[in-house]
């Protein structure tokens, strides 16, 4: 498994040039300059690592690639993020805000989470840590935010449902936190960051 990781800020205005219809679409319209680099960097990584493979969503809106490549995008702030494995795979990525935890905790997270956010002493950090595992597992499972958050406990770094597994590993870097999903297994990572500069026509 590989997560790679693409700052917004290498995105040029030639790259539009360089990302399938679709996504230029939707990067134009965000309405917001770092959306729009959020977006097209998220098209150059697919590029890079998949090729001219056609992508499209399913019911829950999960990316499928048409040649069964497991992947998935997630970004923030400066930075975007794509995870590649031989399974389903989820991430998410997220930069730390100041923020009440245990108030916007109350929306997403079981009671179980809530007490282990409440008796850390670094609530914040803790906070996105389940935040992540959470959206990642989610994702991994391919229903998102379409599925109650609710209902998943990701207190543990492994959940079971329905006879089947789901791995969760999270890394903390500068003020950015990274979970990172994968079903059947866990799978050693490796995170690497990647030069968009380096995709070209």
């Amino acid at each position: 498994m590989k997560l790679f990781l693409a700052n917004i800020n290498e995105v040029t205005t030639g790259h539009f040039d360089l990302i399938t219809p679709q996504r230029l679409e939707k990067a134009l319209r965000c309405r917001f300059s770092d959306d729009q680099k959020r977006c097209v960097a998220g098209g150059l990584l697919l590029r890079a690592f998949l090729g001219d493979t056609a992508i499209a969503a399913d019911e829950y809106g999960k990316p499928r690639a048409a040649n069964g490549a497991f992947f998935n995008l997630s970004h923030s702030g400066d930075w975007a993020l794509l995870a590649l494995g031989d399974n389903e795979i989820g991430c998410d990525i997220e930069r730390h805000r100041q923020a009440d935890a245990l108030r916007l905790g109350k929306v997403v997270f079981t009671e179980n989470e809530l007490r282990t956010i409440r008796e850390n002493p670094d609530r914040l950090g803790q906070f996105y840590r389940f935040w992540t595992k959470k959206e990642a597992l989610l994702k991994c499972m391919g229903k998102g935010f379409h599925r109650a958050a609710k209902s998943v406990d990701v207190c543990a770094d492994v959940f079971s449902e329905d006879g089947l597994d789901y791995y969760i590993q999270t890394k903390v870097f500068a003020d950015y936190t990274i979970s990172v999903c994968t079903r059947g297994k866990k799978e050693k990572f490796t995170l690497e960051f990647f030069d968009l500069s380096s995709v070209k026509d």
